[in-house]
């Protein structure tokens, strides 16, 4: 930038807190306009606006990931943007929080999926929150989660500080292959007994089975997976230790 030039406004908006409800309803209805493409991403990833706005005046934006943006994988078929969903509807059914909302919708460059974009510090991630005081159970918390999805790509740049005091987990694609094969760097929980709470409703979750909600976002080899980490979870009865310290994406951050 050169003497004189001012900075280009930021086209991410800042917001107030939306409920599920909301944000559900404007991801699902409301007509999208891309502003641009998300740098970072391996994959087309793009910010729209969602109008009409809120109640309150406040326009929502998310982050709409078109089937027709991926590039193929081996070991995952393709409509990955099914699994981002997928990962929503789990810990929605939880109670976790964790997720962003995320839907399956139709968009401007085909189907895809659309999930609400949360303001954050984006100079923050999951190295640098493991560091602050009093986010403990909300690692721990997507620790378990990301066992139980079979994460295969939990980065430390996919953990975000939400400007609502919130942890966060995004990019969450590479989720729920029927074949273990958690990739993550969050293991510094391993041998941590699972809190009361988790194993209360990871218990539910085995009794009551997978809501059609999610169910019909995976195959049935997927769905069977997910039952049988959440049985093993609570078996075990603790986070695991990765003792061959292969399992972690690349790169870290």
């Amino acid at each position: 930038m050169t003497a004189g030039e001012t900075a280009p406004e930021s086209p991410f908006r800042n917001r107030g807190p939306v409920s599920d409800e909301v944000a559900l309803k404007t991801l699902e209805t409301c007509d999208m306009e891309l502003l641009g493409q998300m740098p970072w991403s391996s994959n087309g990833t793009f910010l729209v606006d969602l109008a009409p706005a809120t109640e309150d005046g406040q326009i929502l934006q998310g982050v709409y990931k078109p089937g027709r943006g991926e590039r193929p994988l081996r070991d995952f078929p393709a409509n990955l943007y099914r699994r981002e969903a997928a990962a929503w509807e789990l810990a929605s059914h939880l109670g976790w929080g964790l997720i962003p909302p995320t839907v399956v919708r139709d968009g401007p460059l085909g189907a895809g999926s659309v999930q609400l974009y949360i303001p954050c510090d984006y100079r923050k991630h999951y190295f640098t929150l493991c560091e602050e005081p009093g986010r403990e159970n909300e690692l721990r918390r997507l620790a378990i989660f990301d066992l139980l999805a079979n994460n295969t790509d939990r980065k430390s740049g996919h953990v975000l500080a939400g400007t609502d005091g919130r942890v966060w987990a995004v990019d969450n694609a590479l989720c729920f292959h029927h074949q273990f094969k958690v990739r993550t760097v969050i293991w510094d929980f391993g041998g941590d007994p699972i809190p009361a709470a988790e194993q209360d409703d990871l218990a539910h979750l085995v009794d009551a089975g997978l809501p059609p909600s999610l169910s019909s976002l995976l195959d049935s080899l997927e769905v069977d997976a997910v039952m049988t980490r959440a049985t093993a979870l609570l078996s075990d009865g603790e986070l695991p230790v990765d003792t061959s310290g292969r399992r972690v994406p690349w790169p870290l951050l």
